[in-house]
């Protein structure tokens, strides 16, 4: 991710051109002056904001030690074969890490069995790459409260979840799933999870002709050959030891398997993937650094030797650090900016359960405590909380933006407090781009170290930011998902306090089921708030926020029997979490305290490992008119469920305020090829076009599911076999922003008083009279040359 580059610089190379210009006369003049005058009123702080490069999925971040060149001209550059790389050579292998995430305490033997798994994908995975990738390093999160930071969900054998996958979504919200159950039954699991993580990581669909699928009209019986002879079938159909190889066409000279395979051209593969092999499709989702092979795959993986996954297993330890901006653009606005996020950042700290392991760290120019900013080390929250609370209230404003600094010194306090644990996180705030260390090649190049850091490392960030700094938006996304986090923006900064709290549910494995947005003055319009809490859910959390200092009040919780829950004060709200909730109709009875009225939010959420609702988009941002695909993905028992004819629509805030929408379904692509990619699978799309503006797009989705069928993407499915009913909502942001847009001044360059008092902004006005006096001056010069020319002119003529 490019987060910033520098911008063209005006001065002495401009002067230069103008000096050998060959022009005459007043052309040249005015030219020379209009060059002049933008040069003396420019600033030296231009900044081009860039995102990740989007595409396939070789280009998403994700944890992958990718093959580069070892040494030569082109060292480090990535590579698929030696010819790649002059003098030298290139990697032998792709390596990705792997992250499970295990949805109860699992006892020694399970974890055994599941670490076998991952080394028997791996072998198969290697094999069927020729000996082009493995598994490296596989941190197991054991008793995991969420499935954030998850490629492989395990659940307990009291949800049976046969094997699956969400095709193409890698790091975009989607992953692989079982029961323990299911582990250890068939004997030929690690080809099964091999199969399943090629439909994720290489976004390949199955060879199955047998089975009816929505992407065409499937006959026959054809298989897929390999090298080895008697071996007649793919590791995408019949769970063989092989990717498939070549086209249907039988005249196409790159079909090595000389028609035999899929002669009628109709598998899911074929079919979904525009007439692609299985190796085809691999070679097509990793271009750079997976060479599609010559001849017939080898089944021998071309001599090359497996290596042995390194498994890490984690305890459960909720372990947090907040990065707060303390630049001086925090400074602005009415509340400021820093007054919301010390109420955002009191929020979070009072709504956290003891235990909770939290660091606190600020940043402007640094984020050393030897220039004044917070550091409190990660300790567990205890019924004191005087330290953090001293440090939030403590924060004030003034310099520059030194993101990367930020997120360093919190990646030090988890090391100092252990590592990383099953739900270890950062909290970031920013109001503005990075733009420290100097120069601003070297703040790029700094923050863009850091990302990549943090996700090799398993840190994934959540990111919320305001500010009116071209690209902020998008910057902000670009650090969320470059490293495996959450972007929610508060380009508002009255939302501050809403997306902490939405970041604290989230990071203890809670999911909003509803919410409503309100005003005190007309109070009996919202309250009683009614909130359906479904089976299964372990806990539940209701909050009350309001935006106005000066107002309050009183919330009371009421639970379908009619029982009555207090709730706490936390700073301008209330707060509650219930364990064990019972099921059924809950009641949010909001009571104002005195005249004061105030905007507020109420909103609750669940803990339920069952039923759940993902969100989530392609690319985290994207540039002006450019398309967003939205993805909305409900699971429960059994993985992925739909409902034909069901549609999930998406509120969309625009960068100006105003309100549009998405609708997403689950029906297939249209006849262009647009949209949702298979119909259902469960993962509803939806594609938002109106991105002329620039800056946040926020999408607020809310789906009701209630019996709903599982998946086709499920391998095995029970058509009697129907969803429980429940709510979520999930809000997250995109950014959109013109890579060609220059930051002519930082909202937090500060005003440097003079040596005789004199502002920068008075400075900056200077310019701007000069600058008229010039233009004035230059107008009357070129008048006044005129009419010499014209007095010559009229002289000539009499002559």
């Amino acid at each position: 991710m490019e987060v910033l580059r520098p911008g063209p610089q005006f001065g002495g190379d401009k002067m230069n051109a103008l000096k050998t210009r060959k022009q005459s006369g007043w052309p040249a003049l005015l030219s020379g002056f209009l060059i002049l005058i933008f040069s003396f009123s420019s600033s030296n702080a231009w900044a081009v904001h860039a995102a990740t490069t989007n595409g396939e999925i070789e280009n998403r971040p994700s944890p992958v030690l990718r093959r580069v060149c070892l040494a030569g001209t082109s060292a480090g550059n990535y590579c698929n074969q030696d010819s790649a790389c002059p003098g030298s050579t290139c990697a032998d292998r792709n390596v990705y890490n792997f992250t499970v995430a295990i949805l109860y305490d699992a006892p020694a033997a399970d974890i055994t069995a599941i670490q076998n798994l991952i080394t028997a994908m791996s072998t198969s995975l290697f094999d069927a790459t020729d000996g082009q990738a493995e598994i490296g390093v596989a941190t197991i999160h054991n008793d995991a409260i969420s499935t954030n930071q998850a490629d492989l969900v395990i659940h307990p054998s009291t949800n049976p979840v046969w094997w699956q996958a969400n095709s193409g979504h890698y790091r975009t919200g989607g992953f692989m799933e079982v029961s323990i159950n299911n582990i250890t039954n068939p004997a030929n699991q690690g080809v099964i999870l091999a199969h399943e993580f090629s439909h994720l990581v290489f976004d390949m669909r199955d060879e199955y002709e047998s089975r009816a699928a929505n992407c065409g009209a499937l006959a026959g019986g054809a298989s897929c050959p390999v090298a080895a002879a008697g071996d007649g079938t793919c590791m995408m159909d019949g769970n063989g030891t092989e990717y498939c190889w070549g086209q249907a066409d039988s005249t196409d000279l790159t079909d090595l398997s000389g028609g035999n395979h899929d002669p009628s051209n109709v598998t899911e593969q074929s079919s979904c993937r525009n007439n692609r092999s299985c190796w085809a499709q691999v070679s097509w989702s990793w271009p750079s650094t997976i060479l599609l092979p010559t001849g017939a795959p080898d089944p021998a993986a071309n001599g090359a030797t497996v290596n042995p996954p390194n498994f890490i297993v984690t305890d459960d330890d909720v372990r947090v650090v907040l990065v707060l901006d303390e630049s001086g653009s925090m400074s602005l606005e009415s509340p400021t900016r820093m007054a919301r996020l010390q109420v955002a950042a009191g929020d979070f700290v009072a709504a956290a359960v003891n235990g909770t392991e939290l660091g606190i760290v600020s940043y402007s120019d640094n984020a050393l405590p030897a220039s004044g900013h917070a550091g409190v080390a990660i300790a567990a929250l205890g019924n004191n909380r005087a330290s953090w609370n001293t440090a939030i209230s403590g924060l004030s404003t003034g310099g520059w933006t030194n993101i990367g600094d930020g997120l360093q010194k919190a990646k030090d306090m988890i090391v100092a407090a252990g590592g990383v644990t099953a739900n270890t996180y950062i909290v970031l705030m920013t109001d503005g781009l990075n733009n420290r260390p100097e120069p601003q090649a070297t703040a790029d190049a700094d923050l863009q170290a850091k990302i990549n850091d943090l996700l090799a490392s398993g840190i994934p960030v959540y990111v919320t930011c305001t500010g009116g700094d071209f690209g902020v938006q998008s910057q902000c996304a670009e650090i969320a998902n470059g490293t495996g986090g959450f972007n929610a923006d508060s380009a508002n900064p009255a939302k501050l306090p809403e997306n902490f709290i939405d970041f604290h549910e989230r990071i203890t494995g809670h999911q909003s089921i509803d919410s409503v947005y309100g005003d005190f003055a007309k109070i009996d319009a919202y309250s009683p708030k009614t909130i359906f809490v479904d089976e299964g859910s372990e806990s539940v959390s209701f909050s009350l926020l309001w935006e106005n200092a000066a107002a309050g009040a009183d919330m009371i919780l009421k639970d379908p029997d009619g029982n009555t829950f207090e709730t706490r004060s936390i700073p301008q709200g209330r707060y509650a979490r219930i364990d064990t909730p019972k099921a059924g109709d809950w009641q949010m009875i909001i009571d104002p305290r005195g005249s004061n009225s105030s905007p507020f939010v109420a909103r609750a959420y669940t803990h339920n490992r069952i039923n759940n609702f993902v969100a989530s988009l392609r690319k985290p941002s994207v540039t002006p008119n450019e398309e967003i695909y939205v993805y909305g993905i409900a699971k429960s028992k059994g993985g992925t469920v739909t409902k034909e004819g069901e549609k999930i629509t998406a509120v969309v805030t625009l960068p100006d305020g105003s309100k549009d929408s998405v609708e997403l379904f689950d029906n297939g692509r249209d006849a262009a090829g647009h949209g949702d990619d298979m119909a259902g699978d469960g993962i509803f799309t939806g594609v938002y076009t109106n991105t002329a503006q620039k800056g946040a797009y926020g999408f607020q989705f809310k789906v009701s599911v209630d019996q709903w069928l599982r998946g086709e993407e499920a391998h095995e499915r029970d058509i009697d076999q129907l969803s429980p009913r429940f709510m979520r909502e999930v809000r997250l942001s995109a950014g959109v922003s013109d890579p060609n847009d220059k930051v002519t001044r930082p909202e937090d360059e500060p005003d440097i008083p003079a040596e005789d008092g004199v502002t920068d902004n008075d400075i900056e006005l200077i310019k701007w009279l000069v600058m008229v006096i010039l233009i004035v001056l230059l107008l009357g010069l070129i008048m006044i040359w005129r009419c010499c020319c014209q007095k010559r002119h009229s002289a000539a003529s009499i002559k």
